[in-house]
């Protein structure tokens, strides 16, 4: 076999494992990356967004209806992506809301939990984050009884949905994906230009040499003709297109012939 033709296939073998490697492991690796870091973006939001509900009731200085109409004009405005749901405690303080309570079996699991829950629907990522009490509640959210929600316990549920393109648009997503298959492109490019150099200066002069090997061992049989057979000479080998066994040849011919 060529020289040549080992180097291509030992390329091709190489390329061929990276390539299944990508396809199998980086590339699903990177989606998944990609993935945690929109969730991770939606976990700091509520985050925030507790935060503020927080900052609004302190502000609201014990003024229940402040609070209830910033809380509406929140569930109302279209242009903030989160819907709120209220606790059983709530319903029981202010009376029930269908518009208000769980919708599935997803968010009900959050709300009677207390932990936040991710789910993948056939076009969203939804992130249902229970809003805990804080000190600040207590002194508004009171059963019949008089007695005050228990702190750290869900007031209510933020829900939050973000398009699935929003992993293969996000920036994350730009650089593991769109930009490795350039890199790649650019990797294969030197792996090409590295062969290629290969076969300018070391498979060509080798091929020649080659050949000159096969010219001076076919001389040597022209004149040996008639004569006992030459004892270097390995049947298959003549014309194989082995450039190291062609020289090998001639080689083993110069030991016998100058020994």
């Amino acid at each position: 076999m060529k020289i040549s033709t080992r180097i291509w296939a030992v390329v091709t073998v190489v390329l061929l494992i990276a390539a299944l490697a990508i396809k199998f492991y980086f590339l699903p690796a990177a989606e998944r990356f990609s993935r945690l870091t929109v969730e991770e973006q939606m976990h700091r939001d509520m985050e925030a967004f507790e935060k503020i509900i927080a900052v609004v009731v302190t502000a609201a200085n014990g003024d229940k209806d402040y609070v209830r109409r910033a809380l509406y004009a929140i569930s109302a405005d279209k242009s903030i992506p989160i819907e709120l749901r209220r606790s059983e405690f709530l319903h029981q303080q202010f009376g029930r809301r269908k518009d208000k309570e769980p919708r599935n079996e997803f968010e009900a699991l959050a709300l009677s939990s207390g932990n936040p829950q991710f789910r993948t629907t056939e076009k969203f990522i939804e992130y249902a984050y229970p809003l805990k009490a804080q000190a600040v509640c207590m002194g508004c959210h009171i059963d019949t009884v008089g007695k005050a929600i228990p702190f750290g316990s869900p007031v209510g549920l933020a829900i939050r949905r973000v398009p699935l393109t929003a992993v293969t648009d996000s920036r994350i997503a730009f650089f593991t994906l769109d930009l490795f298959w350039e890199n790649f492109g650019l990797v294969l490019l030197a792996v090409l230009l590295v062969l290629l150099a290969i076969w300018i200066w070391i498979l060509r002069p080798l091929r020649k040499l080659a050949e000159e090997c096969d010219m001076i061992l076919k001389a040597e049989d022209e004149r040996s003709e008639g004569s006992a057979p030459v004892e270097f000479e390995i049947p298959g080998q003549r014309n194989d297109g082995d450039e190291l066994q062609a020289i090998k040849r001639l080689v083993d011919y110069a030991r016998r012939k100058f020994r």
